[in-house]
């Protein structure tokens, strides 16, 4: 059985044609990041309020009070 060309993802899936060593660069880059984002979705948040609250009605009700 014959082997098919090897799938390169970064450049037939995702259409960047990165060299090998910027490649390699990049992704020790990223790989802190992806690690903090790991951290932050296994934080239990059901219980924490968020620090910004969005009421789109709160600029109409105050308008007839200043």
């Amino acid at each position: 059985m014959k082997a098919g060309p090897t799938l390169d993802p970064w450049k037939d899936v995702l259409g960047v044609d990165v060299a090998p060593e910027r490649l390699h660069e990049n992704l020790g880059a990223y790989r802190d990041i992806l690690a903090e984002i790991v951290k932050l979705r296994s934080l239990d948040l059901t219980d924490v309020p968020p620090a910004v609250i969005f009421e789109p009605t709160a600029p109409y009700r105050l308008k007839g009070k200043r």
